[in-house]
C-alpha cells in the first residue's frame, strides 16, 4: 500500500502523494456542498452540476491543469513558494479532511481542507511555522480560480457565459453574481454568489485583492503571474474594467514577519448561496481560528459517530481501518452520486436506479431508520411497463434519462427486490409491502419501444383514464418489475438483452440480444418472494392489484405456453396496450394463487436456462448478440467467457451444485489472472463486438471489457458463500482486499470500481462493489442473517478470516446495538462450527439445528453476543 495509518481512527499518511496523482472527496453530512482535492491542492467546488464555484475538473486536469488549483503564494525576496507546487510534501487524510504537509529549508506548512459537516462551505486553513534560525518576512497571496456558472459552460459559450460576470469587492473577500444564467432554450435571471472570504489571524481582512485572471496574471501567465513576479497594486475596490471577465479570488494579505518559532494562519471560506446574508452569518459561525479548529474537530467528530454505527474488528488494524473507508464508499455515492469527482463518465450528475438499491444494502446496515422511507420514495421511480426512471436527482426526483435518451436496462427490476428482501427482514416490516405509492409516467410507453408525443404531465405521475393519480402496493410496484420480464423475451426464449444490463457496456443489442445471466436472478426473485407472500399471509389472505396486471398473471385465468417466446411476446403486447391508460379499477387476488403463479414462472426459467444455457466447456452461456448468436462458448478466435454470466447462475440457485464446482474451475482456468491475483470480468474476445457493445471497443483489461471489476468480483464471492463454497469465496473476497492494498494498486483506502491491467484502482470512491463488499462480509463471511427480525448466526469463517484469536462487530437492529464476538478455541482446517452461543451470560441453545436471537431476546441498550467456534 502506498499509505499507513497512523491511528485506529482511519487516518493515513501518504508520503511524496504527487506521484500518485489522485484525489480526495470532502462533503457535508447532506451532501448539498461537494468538493474533490488533490495533493497539489487541484479539484473542484461545486453545488450541484448547475453550480460550480470552481472550474469543472476531470482526472486529467487534477494532474496537467493549473486553473483547477487553490493555491497560496509566499514570497520572501526573489523566491516564490507556490503551495500547489513543491513536491517534497506528505498528506494526512480522515474524516473527512485533507491536509498536505509541506517543508521548505525555514518554513513548516500545513494546508487544511475540509466542509463542516453542518455547514455549505469549504474551509482551507493554510498555517505556516518559521522553523530557521532567523527571522523571516514575506508577502502572502492567496488564489482561488472561480468559474461562476454550470458544468456544460466549459465548452459551450465559455467567453460568453464569462461576460455575464459581475464582481463585488467586500473588506472581507470577493462575491461574484453573474447577471443571468446563460442557456439559449431560455435564459433566466441568476439569483446564486459566488464567494469566497478570507482572513488572517484575529479576523484580520485581506490588505487588498487581484479579483480577474487578467489583473492576477497581468503579461505573465498562471505559472509566473505578475500579481506575484511584479509590482501590481493590489486592490480594495471594484474597478469597471473588472466586470465580464473570468474571476478569482487572489487574496493579498499585509507583508508578514516571522520570528524563530512564530507561526501564522490564513484561512479561506469558500461557498455559494442566494442570499447575502447568509454569507455574513456563515462568517460570523468561522470567523476565527478558535471557531475553524472547533468546526474540524465537530466534522471528524460527526463521522466518527457515524461509521460507528457498524462497526467491524477483525483484530488488525491496517484491515479495520480500510474497512472504515469502504463503509464510508456508499455514504459517499448517495451524497455525490455518481459524477461529482473527477472521475465522472458517469455524466451529469445524480445517482443512477442501480445505485439507489444497491447502496441501500449497505445503508441498512449503517443507518436503519432512514432507509425505509428512501426505499420507500424509491418505488415511486417505477413504471407501470415495468421499466424505471433512470436517474434520481439531488432533491428526490426522478428522470427518465440523465442524457435525454429513450432506452432501457433489462436488470433494473432485480435490485428493488434484493434490497428490499433485506430490509424486511431486518425490521419484519411484512406490511410495508401493502403501503401504497404513485408510479412514474412520462413520455415512453412499451419499454421504450413507443413514445408518447402527446404526453404533457409535468408531474410524472401515472394517471388513470379519469385523470387520477394512480398508487398501488409496494408488492404490486414488485409485481410489475418481475413479471414484465418473464414475458419480454427474444426468440431463444430468455430475457431481452434491450439497451443493456448491468454491464453498461453491453449497449448495441437492442433488437435481438438477449442476456441469461439476469434471467437467473428474475427467476430468483419471483420464487423468493413467495416467502414474504407466506409471511403476509398472517395479516391478510389476499392482495389488490390493478385490474390489467392479470394479464400477466396467466395461470389465474388464460394460461401461457411458456416454451413459446412468441405466446410470452403476445401476452405482454397485450398487457402494454391495456396499460397505455389504466382503467383505475383494482381486483382482489388470493395470496395463494398469487404464490402458485410466481412458482410456476421461476420453476420454468430455472429449468429452460439449465436446459439450454449450459455449455460443454463447463459454464454458462450469458447472452445473445443482436444477430441472435450465443456470445460465449469455444470460438474459432479462442474460448469467450463472461463472469456475470456464472455469478447470477449460482446466486440465484439456478446452478446446481456440480454445475457450482464446474463453473468455479472453469473461472479459476480462464477468469483468474495469476500475476496480479484477481478475476477479470471476460476473456479477451478479440473483437469490437458491435453486435454486443461498446465495452469490447475498449482496451482488454480496461473498465467493462475484462478488467479487474470488483462490483462482479464481490458478488462472485457473495455467490460462492451463499452456495457453500466457503473457500472459494474467501479466496475471492480476498483478492479484492490484496490489490486494493498492494502498492501497484497506487490509491488511498477504498475499494476502486476497477482495476486494469497494471493492477491500478480507477475510479475512485463511487462504486457499488463497497456496499457488496461489507453486505457480503456481514450476511455470508460472519454469516450474521437477518430473518423477519430475528438475528440467524450462520458464520463460514476459515482460519485466514482471523488475524487474532477473535472478530467482533456491533451493529444496530429495532433500535438497540448489538456486539457479537467470534472467538475461535484453536486454529482449524476448513470451516469452523459454532460450539456455544451466549447473548450476554445466557445460553442460547439452537432450534432445528439454527441458533437464533430473536428480537425479543434483544432487551438492552446494548447486547453483546459471544460466539465460541471450533
Amino acid at each position: 500500500m502506498i499509505y499507513r495509518f497512523i491511528d485506529d481512527k482511519g487516518t493515513f499518511v501518504v508520503e511524496k502523494p504527487l506521484n500518485f496523482g489522485l484525489y480526495f472527496p470532502l462533503t457535508n453530512q447532506n451532501g448539498s456542498f461537494l468538493s474533490s482535492i488533490s495533493p497539489n491542492l487541484a479539484g473542484d467546488i461545486k453545488r450541484d452540476n448547475d453550480h460550480f464555484l470552481t472550474p469543472p475538473a476531470s482526472i486529467e486536469d487534477i494532474k496537467n491543469n493549473p486553473l483547477c488549483r487553490r493555491d497560496f503564494f509566499i514570497k520572501t525576496g526573489k523566491t516564490t513558494i507556490r503551495l500547489a507546487y513543491t513536491d517534497k510534501d506528505s498528506l494526512e487524510a480522515g474524516f473527512l479532511y485533507h491536509k498536505v504537509i509541506k517543508k521548505t529549508r525555514a518554513l513548516a506548512i500545513e494546508v487544511i481542507n475540509f466542509i463542516p459537516y453542518n455547514r455549505d462551505v469549504e474551509v482551507m486553513w493554510v498555517k505556516i511555522r518559521n522553523e530557521g534560525n532567523s527571522s523571516l518576512k514575506f508577502t502572502p497571496t492567496s488564489f482561488i480560480p472561480l468559474f461562476g456558472r454550470a458544468e456544460k459552460n466549459l465548452r459551450d459559450h465559455r467567453h460568453v457565459s464569462a461576460l455575464l460576470n459581475r464582481l463585488d469587492l467586500q473588506p472581507y473577500g470577493i462575491h461574484l453574481q453573474p447577471t443571468m444564467i446563460f442557456d439559449e432554450k431560455g435564459h433566466s435571471v441568476n439569483e446564486s454568489i459566488y464567494f469566497v472570504l478570507g482572513y488572517e489571524d484575529a479576523s484580520k481582512p485581506p490588505a487588498g485583492q487581484f479579483p480577474t485572471l487578467d489583473y492576477f496574471c497581468g503579461d505573465g501567465d498562471i505559472f509566473s503571474p505578475d500579481a506575484i513576479e511584479k509590482s501590481v497594486p493590489a486592490v480594495t475596490k471594484k474597478l469597471a474594467e473588472f466586470d465580464g471577465k473570468e474571476a478569482c479570488a487572489a487574496f493579498r494579505f499585509k507583508d508578514k514577519t516571522l520570528r524563530k518559532g512564530e507561526e501564522v494562519n490564513y484561512f479561506l471560506l469558500m461557498g455559494i448561496t442566494e442570499d447575502t446574508r447568509k454569507i455574513s452569518a456563515l462568517f460570523q459561525k468561522l470567523n476565527t481560528p478558535q471557531k475553524v479548529r472547533q468546526s474540524l474537530s465537530d466534522t471528524k467528530e460527526y463521522w466518527g459517530d457515524y461509521l460507528s454505527r457498524l462497526d467491524f474488528d477483525f483484530g488488525n488494524k491496517e484491515f479495520n481501518n480500510w474497512l472504515l473507508w469502504v463503509k464510508l464508499q456508499p455514504t459517499l455515492r448517495k451524497l455525490f452520486g455518481c459524477s461529482f469527482l473527477p472521475h465522472f463518465d458517469y455524466g451529469k450528475g445524480g445517482r443512477g436506479w442501480r445505485d439507489l438499491w444497491q447502496d441501500a444494502l449497505a445503508l441498512l446496515l449503517t443507518e436503519p431508520q432512514k432507509v425505509g422511507e428512501i426505499i420507500f420514495k424509491n418505488f415511486q421511480g417505477v413504471r407501470v411497463d415495468g421499466s424505471n426512471a433512470t436517474i434520481i436527482t439531488k432533491d428526490g426526483g426522478f428522470i427518465s434519462d440523465r442524457n435525454r435518451i429513450s432506452r432501457v436496462w433489462m436488470d433494473h427490476g432485480v435490485w428493488p427486490y434484493l434490497t428490499l428482501r433485506l430490509y424486511l427482514n431486518k425490521t419484519a416490516d411484512i406490511g410495508f409491502l401493502l403501503k401504497e405509492a404513485a408510479y412514474f409516467r412520462d413520455k415512453q410507453l412499451k419499454r421504450a419501444k413507443e413514445i408518447d408525443a402527446g404526453f404533457s404531465g409535468k408531474d410524472y405521475l401515472l394517471r388513470t383514464k379519469d385523470n387520477a393519480v394512480y398508487q398501488g402496493s409496494i408488492l404490486e410496484h414488485l409485481l410489475v418489475q418481475n413479471l414484465v420480464p418473464f414475458f419480454n423475451v427474444g426468440e431463444h426464449n430468455v430475457i431481452r438483452l434491450e439497451n443493456a444490463d448491468w454491464n453498461d457496456g453491453l449497449d448495441m443489442a437492442a433488437d435481438r440480444g438477449e442476456s441469461a445471466a439476469f434471467s437467473f436472478m428474475y427467476a430468483y426473485n419471483l420464487s423468493d418472494m413467495c416467502g414474504f407472500l407466506e409471511a403476509l399471509k398472517q395479516k391478510t389472505t389476499e392482495v389488490a392489484v390493478f385490474k390489467e396486471l392479470k394479464i400477466l398473471l396467466d395461470t389465474l385465468g388464460r394460461p401461457v405456453n411458456y416454451k413459446s417466446y412468441k405466446a410470452k411476446q403476445s401476452r405482454l403486447e397485450a398487457y402494454f396496450e391495456k396499460t397505455k391508460i389504466l382503467n383505475g379499477r383494482k381486483v382482489v387476488i388470493k395470496i395463494d394463487d398469487l404464490i402458485s403463479d410466481l412458482k410456476q414462472k421461476a420453476a420454468h426459467v430455472f429449468s429452460w436456462l439449465k436446459e439450454k444455457e449450459w455449455l460443454s466447456e463447463g459454464f454458462f452461456n450469458g447472452y445473445y448478440d443482436n444477430q441472435g448468436r450465443a456470445v460465449e462458448g469455444s470460438r474459432g478466435s479462442g474460448l469467450r467467457m463472461m463472469l456475470t454470466s456464472q455469478v447470477f447462475a449460482i446466486m440465484s440457485g439456478g446452478a446446481g451444485e456440480q454445475q457450482v464446482d464446474e463453473i468455479w474451475h472453469s473461472i479459476k482456468s480462464h477468469l483468474f489472472d495469476r500475476r496480479l491475483g484477481g478475476f477479470r470480468l471476460n476473456t479477451d474476445f478479440n473483437s469490437c463486438m458491435l453486435d454486443l457493445g461498446r465495452a469490447f471497443g475498449f482496451a482488454y483489461g480496461e473498465k467493462e471489457n475484462g478488467a479487474f471489476f470488483n462490483h462482479m468480483v464481490v458478488m462472485l464471492a457473495n455467490a460462492l458463500y451463499k452456495r457453500g463454497f466457503v473457500k472459494e469465496g474467501f479466496e475471492v473476497i480476498s483478492s479484492i482486499y490484496a490489490m486494493a492494498t498492494d502498492a501497484k494498486a497506487r490509491i488511498y483506502p477504498l475499494i476502486p470500481e476497477y482495476f486494469n491491467n497494471e493492477g491500478r484502482g480507477l475510479y475512485l470512491y463511487l462504486t457499488g462493489s463497497a456496499s457488496w463488499y461489507i453486505y457480503t462480509l456481514m450476511e455470508e463471511v460472519l454469516g450474521i442473517k437477518f430473518v423477519l427480525g430475528d438475528i440467524w448466526l450462520d458464520p463460514k469463517l476459515l482460519d485466514g478470516a482471523f488475524f487474532s484469536r477473535q472478530i467482533g462487530v456491533r451493529f444496530i437492529a429495532h433500535g438497540k446495538m448489538v456486539h457479537v464476538v467470534f472467538l475461535r478455541e484453536s486454529p482449524r482446517r476448513g470451516t469452523y462450527a459454532i460450539q456455544k452461543v451466549l447473548l450476554e451470560k445466557t445460553e442460547i441453545h439452537p432450534t432445528q439445528g439454527k441458533f437464533i436471537i430473536t428480537k425479543e431476546n434483544l432487551r438492552k441498550k446494548e447486547n453483546t453476543l459471544f460466539v465460541h467456534l471450533a
